[in-house]
């Protein structure tokens, strides 16, 4: 079980917990540029992500954790221009999609993706982990999907919410928060064992989100290679 795979390196114990409230260029939730919060006392850092560039990340700004120097950046993929207008072909929470997921080491992973819930949360959840400053206003999301691999080689702890994203409108993305801690509200379970997650196997991730709290979530997409988001409705 993990709570997020931002970490693919060993992580000292003064770093037990680190977050980022991952912004998203001209299109986020609260503003553009940085996520314009401040982080929690040696805790991580805000990061922008920019709202163009390709699947894997290049082209945009990685989002970066800088409580630890043993901590990697995380590129952030993006769709390859800002979404706009409605989705009519969104699917239902609990409806899979085929997707491709980019790997530079093994080559493209077919992935089958489900969403399966999108549980609101209470503010008072996180803020042990954030500053009031960040929570005012807000509402937590916790978004639980599950990915099966269904074609390509084998990759070692793949992180496939990497590309999820959040909407709180048709072009406006809620805040990403990553914790490097155990928060059981919003655990991950990936294949145990150290080897890698191959053909059959199945996996889940929890995402947790931050919405202005007049504005529930009303989309998932899920940035698939190509740069196209496959769309679903959560309400």
């Amino acid at each position: 079980m993990r709570t997020d795979l931002l970490l693919r390196a060993a992580v000292p114990m003064t770093a037990a917990l680190a977050l980022t409230l991952t912004a998203c260029g001209p299109d986020q939730e609260g503003g553009g540029g940085s996520a314009g919060a401040s982080p929690a006392a040696g805790s991580g850092a805000t990061s922008g992500a920019g709202f163009g560039g390709r699947p894997d990340g290049s082209g945009t700004s990685a989002p970066s954790v800088t409580a630890s120097a043993s901590t990697p950046a995380e590129a952030s993929p993006s769709p390859s221009a800002p979404v706009g207008g409605r989705f009519p072909g969104a699917l239902a929470v609990g409806t899979k999609a085929q997707g491709t997921y980019p790997d530079h080491e093994k080559g493209d992973i077919s992935v089958s993706i489900g969403p399966t819930s999108v549980v609101k949360g209470d503010i008072g959840d996180l803020a042990r982990f954030l500053k009031p400053e960040d929570t005012a206003g807000r509402t937590p999301y916790y978004v639980n999907v599950t990915y099966t691999h269904t074609g390509g080689n084998g990759i070692y702890e793949p992180y496939f919410n990497r590309q999820l994203r959040a909407m709180v409108s048709d072009t406006v993305q809620a805040r990403k928060v990553d914790l490097l801690s155990s928060f059981p509200k919003c655990e991950s379970d990936v294949p145990h064992g150290g080897k890698d997650f191959v053909k059959g196997q199945s996996e889940h991730e929890c995402a947790i989100y931050l919405a202005p709290s007049d504005k529930p979530l009303t989309y998932l997409l899920w940035i698939d290679k190509d740069g196209t988001p496959l769309a679903w409705k959560t309400n």
